[in-house]
């Protein structure tokens, strides 16, 4: 939950993303959108790597970010992605966590599965190795 805060507010504060996507368009979440612009923050898988001295938690979490537009931005959606990307190259500032490491984001463009919509997708995949106090 700390990341996806962390990661949030490096959004929202980055002028290439907020110029087109609000604060509460960038938001936890599985759905596919109803309309665009989105960012979407998928839920984070955690494996708990063990303890460290001090009483704290050592993890590993992965997380994927969906950014949607409509197909006929593409021009929009490659700013957003563009801008998410640049902001994410280095950890952003957690608050009740430490990032230890912080893997530079990857990105790729899913065609959208259902023809019936017509979404830009792109997947930027995020990764942390973070500790916390336990309790």
């Amino acid at each position: 939950m700390e990341l996806q805060r962390a990661v949030k507010l490096a959004l929202v504060a980055t002028p290439g993303v907020a110029e087109h996507v609000t604060p509460e368009r960038i938001r936890a979440g599985i759905a596919r959108p109803e309309d665009a612009p989105v960012i979407i923050m998928a839920p984070a898988q955690v494996d708990i790597l063990g303890w460290a001295s001090g009483g704290y938690v050592v993890s590993e979490v992965s997380m994927k970010l969906h950014v949607w537009t409509d197909a006929g931005r593409s021009d929009i959606a490659h700013q957003i992605t563009s801008a998410a990307m640049l902001a994410l190259m280095d950890a952003p500032r957690a608050e009740g966590c430490t990032i230890e490491q912080w893997e530079r984001p990857a990105m790729a463009w899913v065609p959208d599965p259902d023809p019936a919509y017509s979404f830009a997708h792109a997947v930027i995949g995020l990764r942390a190795v973070l500790y916390w106090r336990a309790g």
